[in-house]
């Protein structure tokens, strides 16, 4: 299995997986010329699409996903709450498209791929995590996070890679010129996780098997690579965790990382 982050924070993102049978997108908040330019930086040649997966129905998670659609002809799978929002709160038109309802604890099989979803505390209709298992081989997908229970954890616990969230430092935003309620939306249980909560649950759910940490989602303007890093470095260290035994990459919004293999 492999992966690549094509782009991460608020102005755009989409995961590109791709397996020998199947190909699938996680989430669509870039363009179709974009994906597949970007998909080129990383020498992979787009031709066929088999699935898209939206995490929810922020824009920045679906303003490409009607173009990418029409023009890649893949199935799409959400829930049932967030295509229904995406079908009459939006100028969206899914029609034509195939789609299949995703339903949290009940597997979906796309031919070697075997996906799952969590729900997640966002301030959206229904936010989905995702864990793609092809094989033994585990992959964790989750951004947009206000809050993570421990009861989730043995779910996504141990998986040899992660696609987790730190989308801020909390002294950058409360020191940030963002309105006072946009500063206490993003720090609530219905926004996104900062650095330093989400090093904390990372440092509670990986395990043996995990190799890499691809931290998701960063503010442009209220977070940096070397926070996140530092952070992570630090709260691993306090649990007596070596850093060192994972690779750890910030993701970015503007260019996409490596193609990693699973």
């Amino acid at each position: 299995m492999k992966i690549t982050v094509l782009a991460s924070g608020s102005k755009g993102n989409a995961t590109y997986i791709e397996t020998a049978q199947t190909k699938l997108l996680i989430d669509a908040g870039i363009s179709h010329r974009q994906l597949r330019s970007k998909l080129l930086e990383n020498n992979i040649h787009l031709t066929t699409l088999d699935a898209v997966f939206i995490s929810h129905e922020h824009t920045d998670h679906t303003k490409g996903l009607v173009n990418i659609l029409k023009q890649t002809q893949a199935t799409l799978y959400t829930t049932e709450k967030t295509y229904v929002h995406l079908v009459s709160k939006t100028t969206y038109d899914l029609a034509d498209a195939p789609f299949v309802p995703v339903h949290p604890d009940q597997p979906l099989r796309i031919h070697d791929l075997t996906i799952d979803a969590i729900r997640i505390s966002h301030d959206a209709v229904d936010t989905l995590g995702f864990i793609v298992y092809n094989g033994h081989k585990k992959l964790v997908h989750m951004t947009d996070i206000g809050y993570l229970p421990v009861e989730d954890y043995p779910k996504i616990e141990n998986a040899e890679t992660y696609v987790f969230e730190s989308n801020y430092d909390v002294s950058l935003l409360f020191s940030s010129n963002r309105p006072y309620y946009l500063k206490r939306r993003i720090d609530s249980i219905k926004g996104h996780l900062s650095n330093a909560d989400s090093a904390y649950h990372l440092s509670r759910i990986i395990g043996h098997k995990t190799r890499r940490i691809i931290l998701a989602h960063p503010s442009e303007e209220c977070n940096t690579e070397r926070h996140a890093l530092e952070t992570i470095k630090e709260v691993f260290t306090s649990y007596d965790i070596d850093p060192t035994n994972y690779e750890i990459i910030v993701a970015q919004q503007h260019r996409p990382t490596k193609v990693y293999e699973i």
